[in-house]
């Protein structure tokens, strides 16, 4: 069997919760997808999914398993860089980390345009916390990063902040309105990013919740949005993302078990700066521009404040 592909069969079922469209999504027909899961299943020696008229659902297992299916996918293709690398030493390579806290949507575009913006480099795009990634900016083992405000770093330059507007993950079962207020939300658990990926702004998302009226019954951590949306379907749990709102017209998530709903007077954003340290090699230099203008528009007016610029604070160690 071959393990890789099958654990591609895995992740995609789950992030679309759909048979077809993890099939359209894989370039393959369905037969085959539903064959490779099972065999898949056999192999692992638990059921992955649930599987109903509605379409399928992770089970306990599934979503225990599901972190560690993703990690394995991510090493593969950090296998194959590796090895194109080694074959051609003299192609660039641009490594960009970004902060937890967007949603697949705006992951996936941040991915596909740096590639076709610089087609001659290797764009090499994964997620790490914000102290981990201030150091590799620092050290040289990454070229670009997205931050989480407030950054705090001495040596960075820092382009403006920007802000995308945060929607709100919730079960499709009807215990959340369209357009809710954050107050509406009460009772329902809340899934975040892990605090230490980004304390202050972790903190402020908190305070924020409060002040409108949303305490939530238990906040937990969300190491996978994938695994998020599992829970989320499962009911009484709403997480924040930035991918847009749902169209119930056009595609309501059917088989997924979830909405994307706007958040009423859109109270809670995403703000994040674009960080690089020293003069950037030529194959980035457009980048930064390249993701300010994926990720969303400037907190100010253009032209307001210097931008880019250096911050004067040291992260702890």
């Amino acid at each position: 069997m071959d393990l890789v592909r099958h654990l591609e069969y895995f992740t995609a079922i789950a992030a679309e919760g759909h048979f077809g469209r993890a099939a359209e999504q894989l370039r393959m027909r369905q037969p085959p997808l539903s064959q490779g899961l099972r065999r898949l299943e056999a192999q692992l020696g638990t059921r992955l999914f649930d599987r109903d008229s509605q379409g399928v659902r992770l089970t306990d297992a599934g979503r225990a398993l599901l972190p560690a299916a993703q990690r394995v996918l991510d090493e593969v293709q950090q296998l194959h860089l590796l090895a194109r690398r080694q074959r051609d030493p003299a192609r660039a390579l641009v490594r960009i980390r970004i902060a937890p806290g967007l949603g697949r949507a705006h992951y996936s575009r941040v991915v596909a345009t740096c590639r076709r913006a610089v087609p001659e480099a290797d764009i090499e795009v994964s997620e790490q916390t914000g102290r981990d990634l201030t150091r590799d900016l620092l050290d040289g083992r990454a070229e670009l990063g997205v931050l989480r405000e407030p950054v705090v770093a001495r040596g960075l330059t820092l382009g403006p902040a920007l802000e995308v507007p945060l929607r709100c993950l919730v079960p499709d079962d009807g215990s959340v309105r369209d357009t809710p207020r954050l107050r509406d939300l009460a009772g329902h658990e809340l899934l975040l990013p892990a605090r230490d990926h980004a304390p202050a702004a972790y903190d402020d998302l908190l305070a924020m919740c409060e002040r409108h009226g949303f305490l939530p019954r238990a906040v937990r951590e969300m190491a996978d949005e994938r695994v998020a949306r599992g829970l989320i379907a499962a009911g009484g749990v709403v997480a924040f993302t930035t991918d847009p709102a749902t169209d119930p017209a056009t595609d309501a998530d059917s088989g997924e078990g979830i909405r994307i709903v706007r958040l009423h007077g859109d109270p809670l954003a995403l703000s994040l700066r674009v960080a690089w340290a020293g003069a950037l090699p030529v194959p980035a230099r457009e980048l930064p521009g390249v993701l300010q203008e994926v990720l969303g528009p400037p907190r100010r007016p253009a032209g307001v404040g210097p931008a880019p610029r250096p911050v004067s604070e040291v992260p702890a160690p």
